[in-house]
């Protein structure tokens, strides 16, 4: 861009900022309401602003008096537990609350949206004292006081809930075809003791290879690949801060050179934080010893078609969500008992923050230390398992990353839901 383009595009872009800064001076609407900024991790916020008409939500967290945060949990059941975090800002910073109310899982996409709503209105209304829209807000009650509000029913499930899934997908073209199988069979039971869940999937993967040669003769190669897993927990609560519990794990894997594998983690993990405020803030440590059996496919590099290995771990997470942004860490390492060098660490963290207003920026890591293939086949691998990856290959790391940003400039304003084209 030469020195002429520079100053053309200067020209061009100092009036559109003058006129994004000019409209973030106060105005007599300010103070007729609120005017909110929605920081919704999970939720339909363009349903929110259209449906809550009486307050301005405002594009960036500075011109707020309220930041509104919702986070969402799914409960034991498959439903949604929502947490409202409203906090004020400013003049009212000494004001704040917090609203929590279930989705069930048998509530459609829009029944609950629209619990989402209401309760948005009903926690705004505390902030609204001394503004004049106040005056045009209107109560409706649709129970009655001489109903009890909790009806105790008998639950024929104890608390158990289950789900059957089933896909496939395929695509193709003259020269070569692709199919994928995938079931998963699910079961769980959670309580404020107890937290039991059983799990089983299985992928199944089918690609063709169709050739000619200079006869005119068609050749087709076929390569599968198909894993099962299964996975169980027990988790018993021993306070806000102590949990003790074990893992069940079995596996076969055609790619990681293993027939059956099959094995228990009795484990015990503590909380930094209590376990009720896992919605703002969570640090956990869970220490297990693993045993497990494992049957290979073909004999490995270290001579092995069978072998019983007991393994230690230790899984630390971090997670905090906080109005500028959100922080999520995790570290996973272990190492087998017989030989400490065959160990293996996971790592990572992602982050996003707000740093300026209108800036914010996102990224995460993760980087692997791998020193424990103990399945490894012996010999070499085909051309055909290496560029399709039909079997696992040797490696002493793995890693990955992203890194974005984003700005915003203009109105301070974004209550307008226009969803044409």
């Amino acid at each position: 861009m030469n020195f002429r383009n520079t100053l053309l595009l200067l020209f061009l872009l100092i009036p559109i900022y003058s006129l994004a800064q000019s409209e973030t001076t106060d105005t007599p609407e300010e103070k007729q309401t609120l005017n909110v900024y929605l920081d919704c991790r999970g939720c339909n916020g363009s349903y929110v602003r259209s449906e809550v008409n009486f307050i301005n939500f405002v594009r960036d967290q500075s011109d707020a008096e309220v930041h509104l945060l919702v986070t969402l949990q799914q409960t034991g059941s498959g439903g949604w537990e929502h947490t409202l975090n409203f906090m004020g800002q400013g003049f009212i910073e000494d004001k704040s609350q917090i609203l929590t109310f279930v989705s069930p899982k048998s509530d459609t996409n829009d029944e609950m949206r629209r619990r989402l709503v209401k309760h948005v209105k009903l926690g705004l209304v505390y902030f609204l004292a001394g503004r004049e829209v106040l005056s045009d807000l209107n109560v409706n009650f649709s129970g009655s006081l001489s109903e009890s509000t909790v009806v105790s029913e008998a639950d024929p499930w104890n608390s158990w809930v289950f789900r059957v899934r089933a896909s496939t997908d395929f695509d193709g073209e003259q020269s070569q075809g692709n199919l994928r199988l995938n079931g998963n069979v699910d079961a769980r039971r959670i309580t404020d003791q107890w937290k039991i869940n059983f799990n089983y999937n299985q992928n199944y993967r089918r690609r063709s290879f169709t050739s000619e040669d200079s006869t005119g003769k068609e050749t087709t190669d076929i390569y599968i690949t198909e894993n099962q897993r299964f996975f169980g927990l027990q988790a018993f609560s021993l306070g806000d801060h102590w949990t003790v519990g074990a893992y069940q794990r079995a596996q076969s894997s055609t790619q990681n050179n293993i027939d059956l594998s099959i094995g228990a983690t009795p484990s015990i993990e503590y909380s930094l934080f209590p376990y009720r405020e896992h919605n703002r803030r969570e640090v956990t440590f869970r220490y297990g010893i693993l045993g497990s059996y494992y049957d290979y496919s073909e004999t490995t590099i270290f001579n092995k078609d069978e072998e019983f290995l007991w393994r230690q771990e230790l899984t630390i997470r971090t997670d905090f969500t906080q109005p500028w942004g959100g922080i999520y860490g995790w570290l996973d390492a272990g190492n087998y008992m017989h030989d400490f060098s065959k160990n293996r660490v996971n790592m990572g963290f992602r982050v996003n923050m707000r740093i300026v207003r209108g800036l914010s920026i996102f990224f995460s890591a993760r980087y692997s230390l791998i020193n424990d293939q103990l399945s490894l086949p012996a010999g070499d691998l085909t051309e055909e398992e290496r560029l399709l990856n039909l079997s696992q290959q040797a490696t002493s790391y793995e890693y990955g990353g992203s890194f974005g940003f984003e700005f915003n400039f203009g109105s301070v304003y974004n209550n307008v839901i226009n969803p044409r084209f």
